[in-house]
């Protein structure tokens, strides 16, 4: 049985790459960027189009930055600019690995990659290459969830996967009380009415204006990219559907 989805976007934190103490180093023992970097070549094999976003957090953090005394858009510049650099590492990791591929950035980065636009972006999918977008939206003072809902949006994808050390969207902070309750599904109603953390209000609002569903899993669950391209009920559905949130 194919994919129910044609096209997605899928958003990867940046705690999931690699750690920078003069070379890229993958973060986890297991292989896990690896594995990731297979399920979106698996997806891509398959005949889903796929678009990626990394975070830059691994770098540096553009709001613990401006809590040190770094100007904030200053700081979310940075951030911008550390997404680059991931998305440069991802691209030669993916060719590597010889899955096509096509870095796109928000802001001119000289020659290393090609501005991000929607028409073109979307030709590069339909040609099979996985489509790397880098930069955030190019604006500061927003957050790499935003920029991967607006990606998802310009790009008619037909689901936004969300990749975080958190499993799923919860009723409140697992790591603070033991009695936290994990939704497998969620309506936006709900998530903006009691302003759930996953993501930030922003991006929640445009996923539920232009009926976007969001996918929200942890990076650690066995094959998580490929079981949601292929239906599996993972993680937490968010979408315009009134679900189990109750």
């Amino acid at each position: 049985m194919g994919s129910p989805y044609k096209r997605v976007v899928v958003k990867i934190s940046g705690n999931a790459l690699f750690a920078f103490d003069g070379a890229a180093k993958e973060i986890e023992t297991d292989d896990l960027l690896t594995n990731l970097l297979t399920q979106l070549k698996t997806a891509q094999q398959q005949g889903v189009q796929v678009a990626v976003i990394f975070g830059g957090g691994n770098i540096c953090r553009g709001n613990q930055m401006a809590s040190c005394g770094v100007k904030r858009t200053t700081a979310d510049n940075i951030g911008m600019l550390a997404t680059v650099i991931n998305s440069l590492i991802i691209r030669e990791r993916l060719t590597k690995m010889g899955a096509p591929c096509v870095l796109l950035s928000a802001f001119l980065v000289g020659n290393m990659a090609k501005a991000f636009e929607p028409f073109t972006a979307a030709r590069d999918l339909e040609a099979g290459n996985i489509v790397i977008c880098a930069g955030g939206t190019g604006n500061p003072f927003v957050t790499t969830d935003t920029a991967a809902t607006l990606r998802a949006i310009q790009l008619d994808a037909n689901a936004l996967i969300k990749l975080t050390k958190v499993d799923g969207v919860y009723d409140k902070d697992p790591n603070k009380f033991a009695d936290a309750r994990r939704f497998d599904s969620v309506s936006y109603d709900y998530a903006l009415e009691n302003q759930l953390k996953v993501m930030d209000l922003s991006a929640f609002s445009h996923c539920k204006h232009y009926n976007m569903p969001i996918h929200v899993a942890s990076y650690h669950e066995a094959d998580v990219i490929t079981r949601i391209v292929n239906g599996g009920n993972i993680g937490t559905t968010i979408s315009n559907e009134v679900m189990d949130d109750a």
